[in-house]
């Protein structure tokens, strides 16, 4: 195996949604005000009933002009109607290097002599039946791919949406017919690196409308994810086909996953093993089943030998039924609780399927950046950090910043913030003037918004200081809460894990009761263990790109802490990346 070299753009994409009632402009403002002002907007893919969908996508369209002006991004509207919310909203930003070329249906991302290809959503409506619409929008997107000199197998993925999937014309299905024309289209390549991830879905209005995500030279740095329990789409047996138009039948051609980098994209799933669908109508055993059959794609030992880990970052359910709802949604919500999903209802290509499921998720490792202002949090989002922990003054191993720096680092990215609260440098034993500076430090931090803070309090004898970690974590109730590397000086540290698990801290900070990760990698390994899931381990002080990976194989250790440091001595966010990328071929 070696080290994966990144290719793609960093991108995030965020779930918005409002459940307010009102008119689709007034709903669709609402759902404008959520969007990050501070980030570069690609596309926005809403999500609106059948009722509304005429007159309500000419709507958002107009009301996205207002909004965005002349930094307006795609805009697709898909009929599909939101579960929980009157109007869902997908937003994709762009975080990495690159430059944006926007042009009618697609946009171009460059970085440095990398490429890729957006569209939005294609659709042709008055052309015909399902065939004749497919034909033209695989026609246009042919177009734009020989444009910008992309081959057709540099598509990675690609969303479908086929108004009345399930229903006959001519006596062929529609899903069929639209099968055909994919195959048709997708003959003009070899595909020796796998289909892209897709997902074939129903919608009530609209006709055919495919959405594509390409990229140069794909193959670089990209292959299809099988699934074991599942036979790949693409193999389909006769049985499971309706009759198409030719004497031999088409089959849906996509993988079930794909690894893009180290994004992991999950084509549209439902309750199928080998080839067959669930035979169950209950809402919740099919719901189960459909969570066994994801997690049998995106196992870490399936994604890859050398992946170590899977988070989903968002995920997208297809409802059939709105009676089923409710079960379906609360049984995917117990299992992915902490994991933003929206509900659509939708119709299945599959008569006997309850509900689908896609969405997106990451293999990169998890690096919280230590950062002193909002360029260098800027930097560590654009590399891939999930979280920025925020201090100043690192010589003397940070303290509080100002509520302006706070407030510039939090208007500047849309990853979580945690700040250190540390009223001086020096130990850790404080008085009490010095715990009410560090009271009010939290009060402000939580009037700010921020996700969490970083604290921690010791004894004179080397214990924590219980009383005053109570009293602090009581002022600091709803934000997460970092053990901070007090903790390395300590007396005991197996005594001290225990009080911090004791106290419900979220984390502890350590460098494995040393100065650094490298002298403290056995002592990380033993508290790792020791914790056992009660509480996470993250380790810091001396974390970089040359022993990250020797690091996680050794200690077991998930989550990491760095400055990410380039040759100036601030954050980097080729370093960052350097830090996050797993190890994957």
């Amino acid at each position: 195996m070696t080290k994966f070299a990144m290719m793609v753009t960093e991108k995030s994409l965020k779930i918005l949604s409002t459940g307010k009632p009102g008119t689709v402009a007034e709903r669709c403002e609402e759902v404008l005000r959520q969007v990050a002002r501070n980030q570069m907007v690609l596309e926005m893919v809403f999500f609106l009933g059948e009722d509304e969908f005429g007159s309500g996508e000419t709507v958002i369209h107009k009301e996205c002009e207002s909004f965005f002006g002349k930094a307006l991004p795609m805009i697709t509207v898909i009929a599909q109607k939101p579960f929980k919310s009157t109007l869902t909203a997908e937003v994709l930003y762009l975080r990495g290097d690159g430059t944006v070329e926007f042009h009618d249906d697609y946009l171009i991302i460059r970085s440095g002599k990398d490429k890729e290809l957006i569209t939005k959503g294609i659709r042709f409506p008055e052309k015909g039946d399902t065939a004749c619409q497919a034909k033209a929008v695989f026609g246009r997107v042919g177009e734009i791919l020989r444009d910008e000199g992309f081959k057709i197998d540099d598509i990675v993925r690609q969303w479908n949406y086929i108004d009345d999937i399930t229903g006959v014309h001519d006596g062929v299905q529609n899903y069929q017919l639209f099968n055909d024309e994919r195959s048709a289209f997708y003959a003009a390549a070899d595909w020796e690196n796998g289909y892209p991830a897709a997902t074939g879905i129903g919608c009530s209005a609209g006709g055919v409308t495919v959405s594509v995500h390409a990229v140069r030279n794909a193959g670089r740095f990209s292959r299809p994810i099988d699934n074991p329990i599942q036979v790949p789409a693409h193999r389909y047996s006769g049985k499971v086909l309706e009759d198409g138009r030719e004497k031999s039948k088409t089959t849906p051609k996509f993988e079930r996953g794909r690894l893009l980098g180290d994004t992991v994209l999950i084509s549209g799933t439902a309750a199928i093993k080998g080839e067959s669908s669930s035979p169950s109508s209950d809402p919740r055993k099919q719901s189960e089943e459909a969570i066994e059959v994801i997690d049998s794609l995106v196992a870490p030992g399936n994604i890859h030998p050398g992946c170590k880990s899977f988070t989903p970052e968002a995920l997208r359910v297809y409802i059939k039924r709105e009676e089923q709802a409710e079960t379906i949604i609360n049984t995917l919500q117990k299992r992915w609780s902490d994991v933003p999903i929206h509900f659509l209802s939708a119709d299945i290509c599959r008569p006997e399927l309850l509900l689908e499921i896609e969405g997106k998720g990451s293999i990169k490792r998890f690096l919280e950046c230590c950062c002193t202002d909002a360029f260098e949090a800027s930097e560590a989002q654009a590399g891939g950090a999930g979280r920025v922990e925020l201090c100043e003054d690192l010589p003397c191993g940070g303290v509080t910043p100002s509520e302006e720096n706070i407030r510039q680092v939090m208007s500047v990215v849309d990853i979580p913030v945690n700040v250190l609260v540390r009223p001086r440098g020096g130990d850790f034993v404080y008085d009490e003037k010095e715990i009410q500076a560090t009271l009010e430090s939290i009060r402000m931090c939580r009037h700010l918004g921020v996700n969490g803070v970083v604290i921690g309090a010791l004894r004179k004898d080397g214990s924590i200081d219980m009383e005053t970690m109570r009293r602090l974590m009581d002022a600091a109730q709803g934000m997460e809460i970092t053990f901070h590397r007090a903790f390395d000086e300590c007396a005991d540290p197996f005594a001290a894990l225990e009080d911090i698990i004791s106290l419900r801290c979220d984390r502890l900070l350590t460098a494995g009761h040393a100065e650094n990760v490298n002298d403290g990698k056995d002592t990380l390994k033993a508290l790792n263990e020791k914790a056992a899931g009660r509480i996470i381990i993250l380790a810091g002080s001396g974390v970089r790109p040359s022993n990250i990976s020797d690091l996680e194989s050794l200690t077991g250790i998930s989550e990491f802490h760095s400055s990410s440091h380039g040759p100036d001595g601030r954050t980097d966010r080729r370093v960052v990346r350097e830090m996050v990328t797993t190890v994957v071929y």
